[in-house]
């Protein structure tokens, strides 16, 4: 089946110590991240990815979710080295 197209965002919400990830996707990322809706503690934004196929968003959510919390981590330390909060940068 066939996504309308649109916004999708992969994510990875973080804590402090970098030691629990939550990854997912989101149609809204904002309005996801603001709802507070994942069990990390005193989660942050740490990475995101944007998709307009839902389809090619699951797919990678899946790939990254398939890989170790050590891979996940260096693929925020790509984007994001200091673990800073993301959530401004959604505009």
């Amino acid at each position: 089946m066939h996504s309308p197209q649109g916004h999708f965002f992969v994510y990875i919400l973080g804590n402090q110590l970098k030691s629990d990830l939550s990854i997912g996707v989101s149609a809204n990322l904002q309005q996801h991240i603001q709802s507070g809706a994942e069990p990390v503690d005193k989660p942050k934004l740490v990475y995101y990815e944007h998709y307009d196929l839902e389809e090619l968003a699951r797919v990678r959510e899946q790939q990254i979710k398939s890989g170790s919390l050590e891979e996940a981590s260096r693929l925020v330390e790509s984007m994001n080295p200091n673990w800073l909060d993301l959530a401004d940068t959604l505009s």
